[in-house]
């Protein structure tokens, strides 16, 4: 696998959430890990690309994912000669990533340094879940998920969050407030099994972000107030975990 395609999708799948800026990298000659957190703590993302990338073996972070993803989008670097090359430098005996060099057919040439490890551990606090038991677990349909985006638009307004429950053999999300005096219902999907004996409450925007990057998804609710979701790319496997919202 090309550099250019691990980070585009490594990109895509945090700062394509909008709310995602700094990623942790930790590679080995087994497997490249990442994790990453929003700065509200609203959304834990770890991931584990399908195939070893040698190049990222260390330990190491991307920050400005928003400019890293501007570079990558560059017209002079978009061209079939064009490169991206991860620069690696002795540090304390370990040879580790420090640069992505990027260099155009035209002469163009950019710089992009990784975080050291040390930065990451002062800067980069990632919070770490203890693991849950899941009672329901379901495949988003693609319907159901454009439905829930129609119905966000209107309703986000009223309030930023839904609120998960099962009806019988039914996922039912309900949105809007009593407050408000303004309510939806949908049903998010049919033939469930399993059941939750607890009503907690999600961002809904977060929800819908993850679930619009497409890839392959099983999404996981728990009666003690997660919800996970598993995306894998076809490059990585990466799981959101979200907190249930406080109130």
């Amino acid at each position: 696998m090309d550099i250019k395609s691990v980070l585009l999708d490594i990109i895509k799948h945090t700062n394509g959430l909008g709310i995602i800026e700094n990623i942790r990298i930790n590679g080995t000659a087994t497997g490249t890990g990442l994790a990453a957190m929003d700065p509200e703590k609203t959304v834990i993302m770890t991931g584990l690309l399908h195939d070893v990338v040698p190049d990222f073996e260390g330990d190491f972070g991307m920050g400005s994912l928003g400019l890293l993803s501007s570079l990558t989008k560059l017209s002079c670097y978009r061209d079939a000669g064009a490169s991206i090359k991860v620069e690696r430098t002795d540090r304390s005996g370990d040879t580790v990533p420090t640069t992505l060099i990027f260099t155009g057919n035209d002469g163009s040439k950019d710089q992009y340094r990784f975080m050291s490890k040390k930065v990451v551990d002062e800067t980069m606090k990632v919070a770490t879940f203890r693991g849950v038991t899941y009672q329901v677990e379901i495949t988003p349909a693609q319907q159901r998920v454009a439905q829930l985006e129609e119905t966000a638009s209107i309703y986000s307004r009223v309030d930023p969050a839904f609120a998960v429950k099962t009806e019988g053999d039914s996922l039912v999300f309900e949105v809007g407030s009593t407050e408000g005096g303004v309510i939806g219902r949908r049903v998010f999907a049919d033939n469930i099994t399993g059941q939750l004996s607890t009503t907690w409450r999600w961002p809904l925007s977060q929800f819908l972000s993850i679930l619009k990057l497409g890839g392959t998804q099983v999404v996981r609710f728990s009666d003690q107030g997660a919800c996970e979701i598993e995306v894998d790319s076809g490059i990585g496997v990466y799981t959101y975990i979200m907190p249930a919202m406080n109130g």
